[in-house]
């Protein structure tokens, strides 16, 4: 063998190895591509099967593991599906960068970063979409090793020439810092591009920008964190559902209000949290979500419903159900929320709402709730129902004689002994005051009311024991029937009052059934009472004025200041008749007040107008003398309408007198003190006591038009008259005749030493206006010196 043909031999024998390997990384292709093939189609059935099970398309999994198992079936398949995919894609960048100077072009149009370098690191070629990613050109890269390019956090993956890199067989994730400081998070595999006799020469990078799929996965994994604490720290149970209701997730909030432990409500049905209206487990979840879904529209802020907790235990549960579709199917979002705090709160405001406090009746509300009620049930059923009306007696002494703490038990026994006088569907109620009320239902005969009130009058008229103390106390019961006395709702109240004040008056400790026979005047009263409620308010009181003459001179020097009241259904009402209930009621101390002011301001307007000697007199009431404060009122009264002092006369009754003398005297000198005149009224028809009058500090008494009427003609009317008349001259005080209405009577009262005339002859009660026109013209009806004959 020459020498040529030795070295043909070495050069066949030196490319021999060369063309083995590229034949057996022809067949390791080869071999990829056919396990790439046959691998796929099953990989493909795997996922496919693992998603059906995850979205139980297969029909619900009652474990949560069961879907963990399928999900990891999952991901294991995709993973290495990926892989292939990798490996394929790498091998094709591989042989496109072997191939032809065509092949070696779509480098150039890769998407991803293609280096090629040294084992060292230098870069021998950089295709321009990895110029793009390192901000370089490819002469500049030239200049550098890749190793420059490596973030210094990942400099291990890059050391020993890429050992870690080629040992991997898949993508790596790794940063990489590009010229103009930018950190590029990229996935990296590398592969030998070059060796010579199993030394490897040259490597090829391949390295894909993920930086923005790394910022979405981020933010996607923050906000899931981010999700799933607000589930986790939110008080209301939150519970997500698929439309089979088998619970898919639950936060600690739910787990807690159902009484499971951390996931324990995971693969539950939701039936087992809602129990049906029999406080049992649904067996059909399906049927319970379409009932639920059904109530989105009609209850806006959530539905209540009964919840049922692990250990059995039933609550409240309030529930707030929306639905929404995901992998095209229909899922649903449960908020829930234990509502026992709630209720309970709602119960105790209900009840303040609707009971008595001090009692635990129902109160005014209540009653009149279920006095409707009663009413329609007995229209409806062809029924009667009964209402009693019970007004404690005497209970204002109580109050009075040993407080209100005391008058307060005696309320609450009142209350429980009325209760215990009815019937269980019955009600009784406490309006105010020592005011109850019960409503009896179901009636059929008379005689049940009746027995009902005599049991209540028994139980009531027996000694309330408090504080060691026996209290005594009876009730005035009134009684209607419905529909038996009246057909209406308003009817009922007002007649079943009026009943009770008819009992009242009949001597109390009695009841008394509502008729059309009941008296007049009981209705007229209380219409009466109703409206002086309202009077003052309504402006429905005016003054008059009944001038008082002197009889010496015939000119006005006084006039007494009279209430007049004219209600707008009532008309104009008598005094006789609203005096006496206003002293009943009490009102008289606000009405008398309102008299008093209002008489003295007007008297300061005639003062101004020139009537400086023309007084007024006010009529005090016995509530009105018992004030503490009586004389400082007068005081302030006289002082805020300027009128003087000399100018007022307060008139008080012989009876509010002598009541406690001592303490009259008392009161008498602080109002005696201000600069008042003191008057007695309708002298002569009370029980004074001479002894008395003598410490009163009075300056005139007013003989009782009841004297008067009788004069000159009746003996014992004269008798009398002349009597009071000397008695008065003796202790000093002038003498008013009042009711005088004939010239012979006023002609000998003047005789008998009367200083003041007041009655219709001189004139009726006139309004402000006409007073004034008469006290300042002195315009009398019968001059005086014409009806007056000369005394003897």
């Amino acid at each position: 063998m020459n020498q040529d043909d030795d070295k043909n031999t070495q050069a066949g024998s030196s490319q021999e190895p060369e063309h083995d390997d590229a034949q057996a990384q022809g067949e390791g292709r080869g071999i990829l591509r056919t396990l790439s093939h046959e691998m796929r189609t099953p990989l493909n059935n795997i996922i496919g099967f693992a998603d059906m099970m995850s979205a139980e398309m297969l029909g619900p999994m009652s474990h949560p593991q069961y879907r963990e198992y399928a999900e990891d079936i999952r991901k294991s398949g995709q993973s290495i599906l990926d892989l292939l995919n990798e490996l394929l894609e790498d091998r094709r960048y591989e042989n496109i960068a072997k191939s032809d100077e065509h092949h070696a072009s779509l480098i150039d149009l890769a998407p991803d970063l293609i280096a090629i370098c040294t084992v060292e690191g230098a870069i021998r070629v950089l295709n321009p979409a990895g110029c793009a990613l390192l901000s370089v050109d490819n002469e500049q890269a030239q200049l550098h090793s890749l190793l420059d390019y490596v973030h210094p956090d990942y400099s291990d993956l890059v050391e020993d020439h890429f050992a870690a890199l080629l040992k991997e067989k898949r993508r790596t994730s790794m940063k990489m810092a590009a010229n103009d400081g930018r950190e590029v998070d990229v996935e990296v595999a590398a592969s030998v591009y070059e060796e010579t006799d199993g030394e490897v020469q040259q490597i090829m990078l391949v390295a894909r920008d993920v930086t923005e799929k790394n910022r979405r996965m981020k933010e996607l994994t923050e906000r899931e964190e981010f999700l799933r604490t607000i589930m986790d720290t939110t008080v209301d149970g939150l519970i997500t559902i698929n439309e089979m209701g088998i619970i898919e997730t639950a936060n600690p909030a739910a787990e807690k209000i159902f009484g499971y432990g951390p996931g324990g409500l995971a693969g539950a049905s939701i039936s087992n949290l809602i129990p049906d209206t029999r406080g049992r487990r649904q067996s059909d979840s399906s049927v319970l979500l379409k009932s639920l879904e059904a109530d989105l529209e009609a209850h806006e802020y959530g539905r209540e419903v009964s919840g049922l907790r692990k250990d059995g235990g039933n609550f409240p549960l309030e529930i707030s159900l929306s639905d929404f579709k995901l992998r095209d199917r229909l899922h649903y979002i449960a908020v829930v929320r234990d509502i026992t705090e709630r209720k309970k709160a709602e119960d105790k405001l209900k009840f303040l709402a609707t009971r008595d406090p001090l009692t635990h009746l129902p109160n005014r509300y209540l009653f009149s709730e279920r006095l409707k009620e009663a009413t329609i049930a007995a229209d409806k059923l062809g029924a009667r129902a009964a209402v009693l009306f019970i007004d404690l007696d005497n209970f204002k002494n109580i109050n009075d004689a040993m407080g209100h703490a005391a008058g307060d038990v005696v309320l609450q026994l009142a209350g429980k002994r009325l209760e215990s006088c009815v019937r269980g569907k019955d009600m009784v109620a406490r309006l105010s005051g020592d005011e109850f009320t019960v409503i009896l239902e179901g009636l059929s005969e008379d005689g049940e009311v009746e027995a009902v009130a005599t049991r209540m009058l028994r139980a009531l008229s027996q000694p309330f024991h408090v504080d060691g103390k026996e209290l005594y106390s009876s009730g005035s019961i009134g009684v209607i029937v419905y529909p038996d006395n009246c057909d209406n709702v308003d009817d009922l109240l007002k007649n079943v009052y009026t009943a009770s004040h008819h009992a009242k008056k009949q001597g109390r400790n009695n009841f008394q059934f509502y008729s059309s026979t009941l008296s007049a005047n009981a209705l007229r009263r209380m219409s009466i009472e109703h409206g002086l409620r309202h009077a003052l308010e309504n402006e429905e009181f005016h003054l008059a004025y009944q001038p008082k003459v002197d009889l010496s001179t015939g000119r006005i020097v006084g006039a007494e200041a009279l209430a007049r009241w004219t209600n707008p259904e009532l008309g104009p009402v008598s005094p006789n008749e609203f005096v006496p209930v206003s002293e009943e009621t009490g009102l008289i101390v606000i009405i008398g007040d309102w008299i008093l002011e209002t008489a003295c301001r007007q008297a300061k307007e005639w003062i101004d107008a020139g009537l400086s000697d023309v007084s007024v007199a006010v009529n005090l009431s016995a509530r009105q003398f018992r004030q503490e404060v009586l004389a400082e009122r007068v005081k302030e009264v006289l002082k805020t309408t300027g009128l003087p002092s000399t100018n007022l006369d307060l008139e008080l009754t012989e009876s509010m007198l002598v009541e406690n003398a001592e303490e009259t005297v008392r009161v008498l000198q602080e109002l005696k003190s201000l600069g008042v005149s003191l008057s007695i009224d309708d002298f002569g028809t009370g029980y004074s006591s001479l002894s008395y009058l003598t410490k009163f500090p009075l300056d005139a008494l007013k003989v009782d038009r009841s004297f008067v009427t009788g004069l000159p003609d009746n003996p014992d009317a004269v008798t009398m008259a002349k009597a009071i008349v000397n008695m008065a001259q003796n202790l000093g005080l002038k003498v008013i005749a009042e009711g005088v209405e004939t010239e012979r009577q006023s002609t000998f009262l003047h005789a008998l030493g009367s200083d003041i005339g007041q009655g219709y002859l001189f004139s009726r009660p006139v309004p402000y206006d006409e007073f004034v026109r008469l006290a300042g013209g002195n315009v009398m009806p019968f001059p005086l010196d014409q009806i007056r004959k000369p005394s003897a």
